[in-house]
């Protein structure tokens, strides 16, 4: 490896040597301004040049250290304008003369390390700028204003995106990633071991929720865009449009749930229920789930010559928004949206059977297919059976299976006369109704929304798993960790990072920006 070292730096020297003079004096200025990497470079390939031979684990860490130790380096040399030097005066945005006084550090916190930053720093001295459309009273009014003013400035600053803050836009990238995935201590933590660098929980959270509010905003300006558009456009016109655009996309599907996250007493109104006992404070948030179908490999039950849909590799997308924020029905109509709505020739949504999941669909999705997802329908029959025959016993046993083949197999006319001619049980504690009295609430109007053979047949899947599996991916898997509580703002800024770390658009969103997200 020793060898390697010397044929590099005989390579340097002979590629110099073979210069033009105008070329050597540009290489010469840049190999001075770029010295201490060089240096640094050097040192690295004689540390990797002394790993000893076949210690896999030494070379790979010994090469990462100093790649990073290099970088920062790289990067001061980059950034530095003591180098290069700098004008001695300018016009500041004040209006007056400013001198250069000196250059002064600031030491910038960086995925490659701390970086030096020495940029050049002037200050308003309160000089006179000559200006002939100036005239005298002006002028008195200007040299007054001169002699008040005596602030400094660092132009650079402003130059490279770091005036106010000493964090880079790469940092904040990479913990708010961090973020979204594990809690704000594991971030802080993976941040500091992999890149040898001291972060906090505090600072992890004060990086996170700009990006978290950035998302938002982005969120609802897609939101408002859209539904701009829909105001602007001929209804009748449109509607013509839409049946003669190609469909490209056989079947879209939104699924839709409701979970609860813990949130920080005093953050938010309580009720009086709340206020005059201890614990938590729980609120709805809402998760939507939007994606394209295709053949799956599994066989229907009810149909075994049909393969059940399942979601297309890639077109998993997510919204999540606290209930009490409201807006949630536009923010996942805006999604599909973008996933293919208008090029959808079906449309299926799922929902567990809550009233808020149809308005909604109602209001933004009215051709759909709607289908109560045969998993909670499941648990309403069980519920009716521990109520009315006790729990774990073989009577209500025996009568759930019998009403959940009724339920499968779409005969819900036979299973609310089943629960119809249950013996009548008094409403539980708190309740106006008893249970098979809710219980038939809930299946008489979804009944449409429950011939799971029809649907079958035409392969669609009966089961919201992927609503509930975006609860849990969104919310519950990061949100709902033991003694985790939260704030609305706090909520509101993790939400949309959360959903587009798992959308996969993330990168995305980050295209754009260049300075750190305030």
């Amino acid at each position: 490896m020793k060898k390697g070292l010397i044929r590099w730096k005989a390579l340097g020297k002979m590629t110099r040597d073979e210069e033009s003079p105008q070329m050597e004096t540009n290489e010469s200025a840049k190999r001075e301004r770029y010295a201490a990497a060089e240096k640094a470079f050097t040192k690295m390939v004689e540390r990797v040049a002394d790993v000893k031979e076949g210690d896999i684990k030494c070379l790979e860490e010994t090469i990462f250290e100093e790649v990073l130790q290099l970088g920062s380096i790289l990067m001061e040399c980059v950034m530095d304008r003591a180098k290069r030097g700098a004008p001695t005066k300018i016009v500041g945005k004040c209006g007056h003369e400013h001198r250069l006084v000196g250059y002064r550090s600031k030491h910038i916190i960086t995925i490659l390390g701390e970086v030096e930053f020495k940029r050049p720093y002037y200050q308003c001295k309160g000089g006179k700028i000559e200006n002939p459309l100036i005239d005298d009273k002006e002028e008195e009014e200007r040299e007054q204003e001169q002699k008040q003013c005596s602030h400094g400035s660092a132009p650079d600053d402003e130059l490279w995106g770091v005036q106010g803050t000493r964090t880079t836009p790469g940092v904040q990238k990479i913990i708010s990633y961090f973020s979204a995935i594990m809690t704000l201590e594991e971030a802080a933590e993976t941040f500091s071991r992999v890149f040898r660098r001291k972060m906090s929980p505090r600072q992890a959270l004060n990086l996170l929720k700009p990006v978290g509010n950035a998302l938002a905003t982005q969120e609802d300006k897609k939101v408002k865009e859209i539904f701009d558009q829909g105001q602007q456009k001929d209804s009748s016109k449109q509607e013509q449009e839409d049946l003669h655009r190609e469909k490209t996309i056989d079947r879209l599907y939104i699924e839709t749930d409701e979970i609860l996250a813990r949130m920080r007493r005093g953050s938010v109104p309580m009720e009086k229920r709340e206020q005059h006992r201890k614990g938590d404070v729980y609120r709805g948030v809402k998760v939507g789930a939007v994606f394209q179908a295709e053949r799956g490999r599994e066989r229907s039950e009810l149909a075994p010559q049909v393969f059940i849909d399942a979601p297309k590799e890639g077109s998993m997308r997510y919204v999540a928004r606290r209930s009490a924020r409201g807006g949630f029905g536009k923010l996942l109509y805006a999604l599909a949206r973008q996933e293919g709505l208008d090029a959808a020739s079906q449309v299926v949504v799922l929902g567990d059977g809550a009233l808020w999941i149809w308005k909604l669909v109602a209001e933004h999705f009215p051709d759909a297919v709607q289908i109560v997802d045969l998993y909670h329908a499941k648990e309403h029959v069980w519920e009716v059976a521990h109520a009315v025959f006790g729990q774990a016993t073989e009577a209500a046993a025996v009568w759930a299976k019998q009403a959940c083949e009724l339920l499968v197999h779409g005969r819900i006319e036979d299973l609310v006369d089943s629960i119809a001619a249950l013996p009548a049980i008094a409403p539980q504690s708190g309740q106006s109704k008893s249970v098979p009295e809710q219980a038939l609430g809930y299946f008489i109007p979804n009944a449409s929304r429950m011939r799971y053979p029809a649907f079958r047949a035409q392969g669609m899947h009966v089961g919201s798993g992927i609503a509930e599996a975006a609860c849990k991916t969104v919310v519950t898997a990061r949100l709902k960790r033991t003694g985790m509580r939260f704030t609305p703002e706090g909520l509101d800024a993790l939400l949309p990072l959360r959903s587009s770390k798992l959308s996969g658009t993330y990168d995305q969103f980050w295209e754009p920006h260049s300075r750190l997200i305030a």
